[in-house]
């Protein structure tokens, strides 16, 4: 038995006439009629009786028929199953740490739905010692971390932003037009507590270097920085550009001229082996401009 055989025996049967299910399905009647006789043969039943006003179903017909209808229906959405399938698109979770500009993540997700349309992202902020975590837990495929990467992992650098000092409103050094290393000295200044920023051992080593001592306030902060400096009384923050601009608002941010080692590394890192589809998503998002 064929599917063209309960098509054609499920538009007589609905059809009620030979004649009108073979113009409905552009075949001769003849042809019809034996496609007819050939599956009750296979059958081993009669299907339709023959009235004046043309046929109907049998008991065994109108069985046939609602199994023929099941049977039809389920065959017409086969190729949708299957386009369906193909559209599928594999998950890839990356982690971000806090304070990620969003418009960049923004830009990441246009340039792998442009791109990679069988990969669909899931973004997981964490700080980047748990990122690190997870994906060694396996549950993520991607980080995007503040610190110099595990040797066993795959790594990229991403980028390097510059640690500048955000000056509260209404303090002295505010109103200046550059920040020079020597403007730390004595200033309560924010950081980020040790484990956050490994480069400070170096940059602090430099301060000293240079017969400066501000009064170094550590804490761990994301998007509430401004409630940190207040609650540490701090005159100043360092931190990148973009965080100064969301998280302090009115705060005059400069560059700290002669200050060495003040940036902020994001290195991208993942798993090796790995899955294809996140060699691919690693690929776009180092191609996208920090």
């Amino acid at each position: 038995m064929e599917l063209r055989h309960l098509r054609y025996f499920a538009a007589v049967a609905e059809e009620g006439s030979f004649y009108q299910a073979a113009r409905r399905l552009l075949v001769s009647q003849p042809s019809l009629s034996r496609q007819i006789m050939d599956l009750e043969r296979r059958l081993g039943q009669r299907l339709f009786e023959r009235t004046s006003r043309g046929v109907r179903l049998t008991p065994s017909g109108e069985a046939l028929l609602r199994h023929a209808r099941e049977i039809l229906g389920l065959a017409a959405t086969t190729q949708e199953i299957v386009s369906e399938a193909a559209r599928a698109r594999q998950v890839v979770s990356i982690g971000v740490p806090p304070a990620t500009p969003g418009s960049w993540l923004s830009s990441v997700v246009e340039a792998v739905d442009r791109t990679l349309p069988h990969a669909e992202l899931n973004y997981v902020e964490a700080t980047s010692f748990d990122q690190l975590r997870l994906l060694h837990e396996g549950r993520l495929d991607l980080c995007l971390v503040h610190q110099p990467p595990p040797g066993h992992h795959g790594s990229w650098l991403l980028r390097q932003e510059i640690l500048g000092l955000a000056v509260r409103p209404g303090h002295p050094l505010a109103d200046e037009p550059h920040y020079r290393i020597g403007d730390l000295h004595a200033l309560r200044v924010l950081v980020h507590a040790r484990e956050r920023e490994p480069s400070r051992e170096s940059m602090t080593a430099a301060v000293l270097a240079a017969g400066v001592r501000p009064y170094w306030r550590f804490a761990q902060f994301t998007e509430h920085v401004l409630a940190c400096a207040q609650a540490t009384r701090s005159d100043a923050a360092l931190v990148a550009s973009h965080v100064a601009a969301l998280r302090l608002p009115g705060w005059r941010w400069r560059p700290v001229e002669g200050l060495p080692e003040a940036v902020m590394t994001t290195w991208l890192v993942c798993q090796r082996p790995t899955r294809a589809v996140v060699e691919e998503v690693a690929g776009v998002v180092r191609a996208v401009p920090a």
